[in-house]
């Protein structure tokens, strides 16, 4: 064994250490590698019995695959020595954060060696004889090009074949159907068109409500919408997320709920409201600076976990996801919008991710955010299939004037940025007491200290 070669053994080795008794670890490099991409015959046979038991959700460490092993007659000489996790943990350790990168590793030794096999057999076949050599040729190129892609499928199409499906669409669209995707407010879903796939940018000035509006939109996708919807809470602990949920389904004041002063009709609507949506298809996910790779392993994990399936994921916020200090920021900002619109065409869903909007707009005027309020705006613009602003004018009245100002109730939900449609301004309800927004336009006197709304949430 050369020494090129017995570095690449190591990788798989390294590999598979970290994966082992790691919970995430098989969804971070599910997407890259197969049993089959490993070289050693002992790494393949570890490897489909690390896959084998988190695709039916048990643990894969070191006792579970050896048991499996066993199980299978696989535990020996042949396939792999009952020693050899003993002698892989003499194998230098790696990163968890650097296992996708030496899984890319493995991919790539992978198809270089299918590479060379397959060439192996186009001369095979030439110096038959019997085989016209163009035909040769032509299959062991097409062959190493499935290699590249990493499938046998084409992701090519003439205009020709896509007129029938567009076709398709049109005539579905003009009998009231389509595959956009319902956040529950009519007029903004009749503006913004929202597709599978989209990247949705969600930005406002701090107590604007935008983690409000995209946990509105999240638990409607996930009552009306089939497979999963994930939220990522970087800012908040997910007890206090599912406060803000329980106010805005049950119509019960967050502040009561927190204090835990719950009068008997309130209490009614709590347990309805736990009756209801005990099955809601919403998880929550708390963390910390999450990275794009972290993100990816926990999809990878609540879809395979939940029926195979996401409807929408939603993110909050941007500006402290993991990975974003220091003098590069702006360039690794880039590199997270950018991987999370891959994300949403990988996962066939909706992403909307929270932004902080500059304190310039504090000093204008007009206080409405434009596109360029956007912090470290450049790439956002760029990357994003629709930008969506808040502003409130409640908000500005109440700091300017204190209890003097007259509240209104009224949200502009401002769509700068429509890829696929026209931008423009809706207006929503804003019921801070039960943290949401509603389609239904306050009713005010000047009397009122906190706007009445028509419409019955019982």
């Amino acid at each position: 064994m050369n020494n090129e070669h017995r570095r690449y053994i190591q990788v798989e080795q390294s590999v598979l250490n970290q994966m082992l008794g790691k919970d995430t670890a098989f969804d971070v490099v599910s997407d890259i590698i197969v049993a089959e991409d490993f070289e050693a015959v002992r790494h393949q046979v570890m490897y489909q019995a690390i896959s084998d038991l988190a695709m039916a959700n048990k643990s894969y460490d070191e006792v579970m695959v050896t048991d499996l092993l066993e199980e299978r007659n696989q535990l020996n000489d042949k396939c792999c020595p009952a020693n050899y996790f003993a002698i892989m943990s003499l194998v230098p350790n790696i990163s968890f954060s650097s296992l996708r990168s030496h899984a890319q590793l493995v991919k790539r030794r992978s198809i270089r060696r299918q590479s060379i096999a397959q060439f192996k057999f186009g001369i095979q076949k030439l110096e038959d004889g019997d085989n016209q050599t163009i035909d040769v040729n032509n299959e062991v190129m097409s062959a190493i090009a499935n290699l590249e892609v990493g499938s046998g499928t084409n992701n090519y199409a003439r205009v020709g074949t896509l007129m029938g499906g567009m076709i398709e669409r049109i005539a579905a669209a003009k009998d009231g159907l389509n595959n956009f995707t319902s956040t529950g407010f009519s007029e903004f879903d009749n503006l913004a068109m929202i597709d599978a796939g989209n990247l949705v940018v969600v930005a406002a000035r701090p107590s604007m409500g935008k983690t409000a509006l995209v946990m509105n939109c999240l638990s409607h996708i996930a009552k009306y919408k089939e497979g999963e919807a994930v939220f990522f809470s970087v800012e908040m602990p997910s007890d206090q997320v599912m406060d803000r949920l329980a106010s805005a389904e049950a119509s019960i004041n967050l502040t009561s709920i927190r204090k835990g002063q719950l009068d008997t009709d309130q209490w009614a609507r709590m347990q309805r409201f736990i009756s209801d949506e005990e099955n809601m298809r919403l998880s929550i996910v708390e963390t910390k600076e999450i990275t794009i790779a972290e993100i990816r392993a926990q999809l990878n994990r609540i879809k395979r976990e939940t029926g195979g399936k996401l409807s929408a994921v939603g993110i909050d916020y941007l500006q402290i996801m993991g990975g974003l200090h220091g003098q590069y920021k702006i360039d690794n900002i880039s590199t997270i919008t950018r991987t999370l619109k891959t994300l949403g065409h990988e996962f066939n869903c909706p992403i909307f991710l929270l932004s902080q909007l500059s304190r310039e707009v504090e000093k204008r005027p007009n206080k409405r955010p434009i596109m360029s309020d956007l912090r470290d705006s450049g790439t956002i613009e760029q990357d994003a299939d629709l930008i969506v602003m808040i502003y409130r004018n409640d908000y500005y009245e109440q700091k300017e004037k204190g209890g003097s100002a007259k509240l209104d109730g009224m949200a502009e939900v401002i769509l700068t940025k429509n890829r696929n449609g026209p931008t423009g301004t809706i207006r929503l309800a804003f019921e801070g007491q039960y943290a949401r927004f509603t389609n239904n336009m306050p009713i005010i006197s000047d009397l009122d200290v906190i706007p009445n709304y028509s419409g019955n949430y019982n």
